[in-house]
């Protein structure tokens, strides 16, 4: 028998073992389907009549599961976050942020309420009472937030007062903007940030902002200098974040 014969005897005998064990396996799943049956309908004692197809018990529906990207998930929460920052105010700037927040699959809009003072007391000059420096502002956040990782980015905007007086008239003035032009703070700008889950409800946040003051209006001080905010103020926060994801 030459070369070319035996690779064809080999071939036809390889097909033919495959062919044999496609057909096994289909009647095994036959017989098994089969078998299923009769368990089903024969274990009866003789003579009883099987019951209707009304009677029998309803077979469970096939449960069906959808992607997490496939469900449009709300959630919401409130976090306290430690404010630290240079450029709104002299030196070195902290604080404390109560914010709000609502989501919508990996998009969230958020509300805070900032108060933030500088590392050194500064006391403004020429008000009747004395006041001393800080920011309180108010900033929408909105943007993006991922469902499968801790990961968030943002745009934000701020309306705010230098040097206010603390008051809840006050509180609600600023939030439209309604205070002096030295004192008002207006800012847009952005972020990014990492919460890091402790339990199903809590995180701890990490997040880093940068906001552009639009209008930078010098302030006199009692010791007879001015301040005047940077281009630019730059923050690294971290808070508490309590929610439902």
């Amino acid at each position: 028998m030459t070369l070319e014969s035996k690779l064809i005897v080999k071939t036809c005998v390889g097909i033919l073992v495959a062919s044999v064990t496609a057909a096994a396996a289909e009647t095994t799943g036959t017989m098994q389907v089969a078998l299923d049956a009769d368990v089903d309908a024969d274990l009866r004692p003789p003579g009883e009549v099987a019951p209707a197809a009304a009677e029998r018990p309803a077979t469970r529906p096939a449960v069906v599961h959808r992607h997490i990207n496939d469900v449009e998930l709300w959630g919401g929460g409130v976090r306290l976050t430690g404010l630290s920052g240079v450029g709104a105010l002299p030196g070195l700037n902290m604080g404390a942020e109560l914010a709000v927040y609502v989501r919508r699959d990996e998009r969230f809009l958020e509300l805070g309420y900032g108060h933030w003072i500088p590392q050194e007391t500064y006391v403004v000059a020429e008000t009747p009472e004395r006041i001393e420096l800080a920011l309180d502002v108010w900033t929408v956040r909105g943007g993006w937030a991922s469902t499968s990782m801790p990961l968030r980015a943002w745009v934000l905007a701020e309306v705010g007062e230098l040097a206010g007086t603390h008051q809840v008239t006050g509180a609600i003035a600023r939030m439209v903007g309604a205070v002096e032009k030295e004192r008002r703070w207006v800012a847009a700008g952005g972020g990014v940030g990492v919460a890091w889950p402790m339990t199903e409800t809590a995180r701890l946040v990490g997040t880093v902002e940068l906001a552009i003051p639009i209008d930078r209006s010098p302030m006199m001080m009692q010791t007879g200098s001015e301040f005047e905010p940077d281009p630019a103020a730059a923050r690294a926060n971290l808070g508490l974040e309590i929610g439902w994801r």
